[in-house]
């Protein structure tokens, strides 16, 4: 039985299906070594960019030099020996990208303006040590967000899934007000046309689109009580994801400390 506009969601996941946490990978940088440009800032931060030879360009980073992790390059430009890229910083708010760039013989770093850094060129047996010692691995943004809701008591209502890079799926489900989320048990994930169902222990979060309308909308059932959610859109709501809920702590990109 269906009413109009909407279906029943067909179980693509049980509570048997757990998947297993993954971690960043090592990548071969041995045939990129002599594209390397290796730098630092002043707080120890190590930036490592290949570009040239009509390869896509690869940029990585990292707190130390201990280990630099491979950036998202949202989009790039150049113009003479001068280029940027934009880069994955979910950080910052909004819609926003972190950048990377060499400009009038200076490379820098932007975040927004709030960690922004003129890099310094590392070259000889500095530059030698970072690549023959660092580890340099695949993003280290295991966790992408998926769906974000609130009511309007200020609770949150959130669901993340493993990066791409990683398999996709994977999904957690968070509940709780900013600073204070709690997981929740995941039981059975289901998906079709209409929307998805996320169940857990306590209840499940339902995210439904309407046919006649195109909206979508977000529940959360409780036993016999439903709560309304405002849905929102998870990229304007970047910053309250991967900052203020306190779920993420090291993500391994550009803008990780805005």
């Amino acid at each position: 039985m269906h009413a109009r506009g909407w279906v029943i969601g067909v179980l693509v996941a049980t509570a048997a299906t757990v998947a297993a946490e993954p971690a960043p990978k090592p990548v071969d940088i041995k045939a990129l070594k002599s594209k390397a440009i290796v730098l630092a800032d002043a707080q120890g931060g190590t930036y490592v960019v290949f570009r040239g030879g009509g390869d896509d360009p690869k940029l990585f980073y990292g707190p130390s030099a201990k280990a630099v992790y491979e950036q998202i390059i949202i989009g790039s430009s150049s113009s003479g020996a001068d280029f940027d890229f934009s880069t994955f910083a979910p950080r910052l708010p909004g819609v926003r990208y972190g950048n990377f760039a060499y400009k009038d013989k200076t490379y820098s770093k932007t975040c927004d303006g709030k960690d922004d850094a003129v890099l310094t060129e590392l070259t000889g047996d500095k530059a030698k040590a970072v690549l023959d010692k660092t580890a340099f691995l695949t993003m280290g943004t295991v966790h992408v967000a998926h769906l974000l809701a609130r009511d309007d008591s200020g609770v949150y209502y959130y669901v993340d899934r493993f990066a791409k890079v990683y398999g996709g799926k994977g999904y957690r489900v968070f509940v709780g007000k900013k600073g204070a989320m709690k997981q929740m048990p995941l039981t059975d994930v289901a998906s079709d046309s209409a929307g998805e169902v996320f169940s857990t222990k306590s209840g499940d979060l339902r995210l439904v689109r309407n046919s006649d309308s195109n909206k979508e909308t977000m529940t959360w059932v409780r036993g016999e009580k439903r709560t309304e959610l405002v849905f929102l859109d998870t990229d304007v709501n970047s910053g309250v994801i991967y900052k203020d809920l306190g779920i993420y702590t090291f993500l391994g990109t550009l803008c990780d400390n805005v």
